[in-house]
Order: structure tokens, then sequence, then C-alpha cells
């Protein structure tokens, strides 16, 4: 079975996590995925709310992450407590540059990712305590900045932090999993 130090670690019976990507992943999807033997992961997306979290985390069984927005966490009052009261396997939080989230998390005992698309925000999430990164390249969809190919991104990440990355955009099939695993995710 295909497995990286971090998916061990984390548990999983393969190294397989789904983008949280808010509106099409939620907890029916998680679920799937973990029953798979990966880390399905909540996607709260741009129009999150505590109810909407609420409603999506009932269909969630094992072990799940959540995903969010920073800039709706921000401004949807308790999200944050909601996500972290759920006890989730990893939280990530991407698109903001506030890491008062991470030592949050932290002191919840829960694991912290986000995602970054070059070397220097790769630094700065590390540098904040961030436990996991995903290196999402430009073949992603979604929000985000595009300025690397996923490949060379994910060689560029690895080289400049210690902690644990993961490759996002354009990994869809058993080709593209061996690759990114080949290069270190």
């Amino acid at each position: 079975m295909l497995a990286t130090p971090w998916s061990r670690g984390f548990g999983l019976r393969v190294p397989i996590v789904n983008a949280p990507m808010g509106g099409v992943a939620g907890g029916r999807l998680a679920a799937a995925v973990t029953a798979a033997g990966g880390l399905g992961m909540v996607g709260m997306g741009s129009v999150a709310t505590r109810e909407l979290l609420q409603a999506q985390l009932q269909h969630v069984r094992g072990t799940f992450g959540i995903g969010l927005v920073d800039w709706v966490m921000r401004t949807e009052a308790g999200l944050l407590e909601d996500a972290l009261a759920a006890r989730p396997a990893l939280l990530s939080v991407s698109f903001g540059t506030d890491w008062s989230w991470v030592a949050r998390a932290h002191d919840a005992g829960i694991p912290t990712a986000t995602q970054v698309y070059d070397s220097v925000g790769a630094r700065q999430a590390a540098d904040a305590g961030v436990d996991v990164l995903v290196a999402r390249g430009s073949e992603g969809g979604g929000h985000g900045e595009t300025k690397l190919a996923t490949l060379p991104l994910l060689d560029s990440v690895l080289d400049a932090v210690s902690v644990p990355v993961l490759a996002g955009g354009g990994v869809a099939s058993a080709r593209s999993l061996a690759a990114v695993l080949a290069a270190g995710a």
C-alpha cells in the first residue's frame, strides 16, 4: 500500500486528502474519502456559515478534516470555534496572512494546514507554526494564486521548508499521484 511518513502518522491507509472545495467537498464526500482510507476534508468555501458547517458535519464518520477560507472565518462569528469543537484531525485555513488561528488550533490539540503558492509563502506559513502545507499549483481550481505548475511548485516548497508538504492541483490519476509522491509530497 502506498504511504508517506505524514499519511502513516495520520493513520491513513492511502496518502490521499481531498481538496476542501466549498460547495463540492461536503460531509458526504469527506466520509467517502475517509472510508476509502484517505483523509476526507469538509470544505466550507466562501459562503460558509455555522449552520452549514453543522449540517455537513452530520455526514462525517471517523477521521476527517475541515477547510475554512480565512476571510469568511473572520467575518462569520463563531465559525472557527465550531470547527475546533468538531475535533477534526486537521484544520486547513487558506487565503489569509493572519496566522492567529494556528495557535488557537494548536491549543485545542488540532494540527493545521494551509495552501501555499510559492516558497516565500511556504516559509511564512511554516514560521507561523503551520504543521502541513499544501503546495497548490496552477492546475488547481478555485481561489488562490497561479504562479507555478504543481510539480515545480512542490519542488520549490520542499526545498524551502522542513514541514510535510502535500501536492494540490492536477493530481487526478495513479500516474500523477506517483509523480508527486516521487517528488517528495
